[in-house]
């Protein structure tokens, strides 16, 4: 409903897209009889590159086809495709983190950088600082304007509607799914992106602990083999960068940390990206398509700790057909019989890329909402 898919049908061979944009004018004054400076106008290429692959598979016998009270293919079939579906819809909405410009609590008088405790008060206040940010761009807003909210913005938005006693508050609250306020088409989802950040600067306690959505990291100055075990080492810059490590790859043991659950890694993989700043201690996380982002810690020393205001659900708004999508394989179910079993394997995937190119970020806003207040 957001991104651009019209170059799909352009790309006939090979899987990257070239895009060239221009460089900007140079309006000058002119003097008569005096010549004037003559530009060097260059254009700069970028490149979307399909490489997005992700797949899903599992095993239907027939004897437990025969027994089954539902079709096991078709509703498992049914729930990978989602989960695909999902994927991509976690990374368009990812590109938020590429807009030109953003809405948080210093452009509504809080501090800069932080996210906005949206309240029935401001909700409309956050939506026209989102259009108005789009204004000073000099974007054409008549090009159709989007907004991508999370289930929480749109309970706020319910409220602020049911809260008016005017005609348009009632129109407001029976469009439902919201799906034009202000100008916005709004489209509700959970699979948006959020940040946060964590401040570690003294070494942790073995037995400390760090929380992201539901999943433990714990401190240990011996390893183990408990699953989430993160080797503290020498300094809190070792033990940053070691949980930074397994954070990023849950799937693998090392010598610093312990590989995660097959579920916790699968949570994790694909979705989450954390960066480690030796110089500020702190690491930084990117969760994509987790809907609100939930984090905690059990440092024993308290001033380590995820910071106030940090913890960020980004909802995008801007014009429509801003991202660039190409989906050279859409999810849908393959049965690939298996030849020594009497049952079939059950595939689905998906192959896609996807950019937000230069000149269209300028036509994007990410809204950030204080999400540790959900």
């Amino acid at each position: 409903m957001i991104a651009d898919m019209s170059f799909q049908s352009d790309l006939k061979m090979g899987d990257v897209l070239n895009r060239p944009y221009r460089s900007s004018n140079n309006i000058q004054i002119y003097t008569r009889g005096t010549a004037i400076t003559i530009d060097d106008k260059t254009d700069t290429n970028e490149a979307l590159t399909v490489n997005a692959q992700f797949a899903t598979g599992f095993y239907v016998d027939d004897f437990d086809k025969i027994q089954s009270k539902y079709d096991l293919a078709a509703n498992y079939g049914k729930d990978d495709g989602v989960y695909l579906s999902n994927q991509i819809d976690a990374d368009i909405l990812g590109e938020a983190a590429n807009a030109t410009s953003t809405v948080d609590d210093g452009t509504m008088g809080g501090t800069s950088g932080n996210g906005v405790t949206l309240t029935t008060s401001n909700v409309l206040g956050v939506i026209a600082a989102a259009k108005k940010k789009l204004a000073k761009q000099n974007m054409a807003l008549e090009n159709g304007l989007f907004g991508v909210i999370s289930p929480e913005f749109e309970e706020v938005l319910v409220q602020y509607g049911a809260g008016r006693d005017t005609v348009g508050g009632d129109k407001v609250q029976d469009n439902g799914f919201f799906r034009n306020f202000y100008g916005f088409d709004l489209y509700r989802s959970n699979q948006l992106s959020n940040t946060a950040l964590l401040a570690l600067a003294t070494t942790p306690t073995d037995g400390d602990t760090v929380v992201i959505n539901g999943i433990t990291f714990t401190f240990k100055t011996t390893l183990g083999s408990t699953a989430g075990n993160v080797l503290i080492g020498a300094s809190a810059d070792a033990a940053r960068l070691n949980l930074t490590t397994l954070v990023n790859a849950p799937q693998t043991t090392t010598s610093e940390g312990v590989m995660l659950s097959v579920a916790n890694q699968r949570a994790l993989r694909n979705a989450v990206v954390a960066v480690n700043d030796a110089t500020a201690n702190t690491m930084a996380v990117t969760y994509k398509g987790v809907g609100a982002l939930a984090v905690s810690e059990t440092f024993t020393d308290t001033t380590d700790t995820w910071t106030v205001g940090k913890t960020i659900q980004q909802n995008l708004f801007g014009i429509k057909n801003s991202p660039t999508l190409i989906v050279q394989k859409e999810p849908n179910i393959q049965v690939k019989e298996v030849p020594d079993k009497l049952g079939k394997n059950i595939l689905n995937g998906v192959l896609y890329g996807y950019k937000t190119f230069a000149d269209n970020a300028k036509m994007l806003v990410n809204v950030k909402l204080n999400a540790s207040t959900f």
